[in-house]
């Protein structure tokens, strides 16, 4: 499974807020075939649609638009989002381009739309949209700008590459404060949106369109240009409500053997626990230990914990809070980095193999090389894919006779060999 950008939502941090609602989410890797992203309902597009001859497809499992010349591309989702206005609206997503005609067009007419809205290519009147961020493509290659009408019009950029685009938008009317987990603060007066690529901000405290409008449907345009536009790591939340747990830091750090994990909340309201969870890759978590919260408090409580036998390189520490009802909350993931082990040890799983065209193998370090041999030293050709952990799949093209073989695992100059018995 492919792995989302780490949304905002510092759910438990001082200035967020808890009570959070996942309204859209969409990675495109369930299905290569874009019709079935499409039909609306939970996490589907009403509309995903290229004019002949514009293409709209799933490509690498990510949205693919291909704008061509008297042609359109767009997506929209316009069956509302949510019935009760969110105090802020998250929307994060990853973007790249490859243009191949680009418009030096002032007004770019390509633009990603939040209001009330619908399914066709027109371009919606201003009284029907919330906000809106657009698109410009002035240069041929891999760079896009950002364009924003706001007191007059404002261009950021370029930007080359896959970005991400973390769009924060006031719904509340009121002036209000947020807080991701990755440390990114911000504050909205009332009618403000705050838009940041990657961990940059790049337009601060921007004003939003029509406020008189609530944000239900998303529509996005492509007019002008001509070429590759891919979107990917869709997601949309919303929080509203004051927090529970009110948290003032979650850190995890590194010595020699063990890592040591710390945090602290100013104040606590029908707290239950909190689950310390650890990853390799900020995608797949396990449970690390559980600790008991601190009910409802006023206080300031400080709590300790230790991963006594940690993972080499880097891992992540993820705290979750649960309620006394059951409600839990992501509060804030870090990442703490160590040396691989001085020691490199390998373990064949299920060793004797009843099956030996797929076999798993666990090592006490990353980024291991393979090669597997008959007794007779003959090279066989295999296939790794890295699974969990340290923890590798090695597939062969075909079954192994019964017999005697060897396994060669190699880590920068320390080589292991072990024997693999298939029955």
């Amino acid at each position: 499974m492919k792995r989302f950008y780490g949304l905002l939502m510092g759910l438990c941090v001082s200035s967020g807020y808890a009570q959070t609602t996942t309204y859209f989410e969409q990675n495109f890797s369930s299905s290569s075939n874009v019709a079935d992203y499409k039909g609306g309902g939970p996490n589907k597009f009403t509309e995903i649609l290229g004019n002949t001859p514009s293409t709209a497809s799933i490509s690498n499992e990510a949205l693919t638009l291909t704008k061509a010349s008297g042609g359109q591309v767009r997506f929209a989702k316009t069956d509302d989002l949510f019935s009760a206005n969110p105090t802020i609206l998250y929307v994060q997503f990853t973007v790249s381009v490859d243009i191949a005609e680009p418009s030096a067009a002032v007004n770019p007419y390509n633009y990603l739309y939040f209001g009330n809205l619908n399914d066709n290519g027109s371009l919606p009147a201003n009284a029907s949209v919330f906000a809106r961020l657009g698109f410009h493509f002035p240069t041929a290659g891999n760079a896009f700008n950002l364009h924003l009408q706001d007191g007059g019009s404002v261009t950021k950029g370029p930007y080359t590459g896959t970005k991400t685009i973390t769009w924060v938008l006031n719904v509340s009317g009121n002036a209000t404060t947020y807080t991701d987990e990755d440390g990114r603060t911000g504050s909205l007066a009332a009618n403000k949106m705050d838009i940041w690529v990657d961990n940059s901000l790049e337009f601060d405290e921007a004003s939003e369109l029509s406020t008189g409008v609530s944000p239900t449907d998303f529509k996005f345009l492509w007019n002008n240009s001509n070429g590759t536009l891919t979107v990917d790591n869709l997601k949309i939340l919303g929080s509203q409500g004051p927090m529970p747990v009110e948290l003032l830091y979650f850190k995890a750090i590194a010595s020699a053997s063990q890592v040591r994990l710390n945090w602290a909340t100013a104040s606590e309201k029908n707290a239950r626990s909190f689950v310390v969870e650890r990853s390799t890759d900020a995608e797949q978590y396990e449970v690390l230990k559980t600790y008991e919260a601190s009910g409802t408090t006023d206080e300031r409580k400080e709590y300790w914990g230790t991963d006594e036998k940690p993972l080499p390189g880097k891992s992540y520490y993820r705290l979750r809070q649960m309620d006394e009802d059951g409600t839990e909350y992501v509060c804030r993931t870090v990442s703490v980095e160590r040396p691989e082990s001085a020691e490199l040890d390998v373990q064949i799983l299920g060793n004797p193999l009843l099956n030996a065209q797929q076999f798993t193998v666990r090592t006490t370090a990353r980024n291991v090389s393979y090669e597997l041999y008959t007794h007779q030293g003959e090279p066989i050709p295999t296939k790794v894919t890295r699974a969990n952990g340290n923890q590798d799949d090695l597939q062969l093209q075909q079954g192994l006779p019964k017999g005697l073989y060897l396994l060669r695992a190699t880590l920068a100059n320390e080589v292991v060999t072990r024997r693999i018995v298939v029955e």
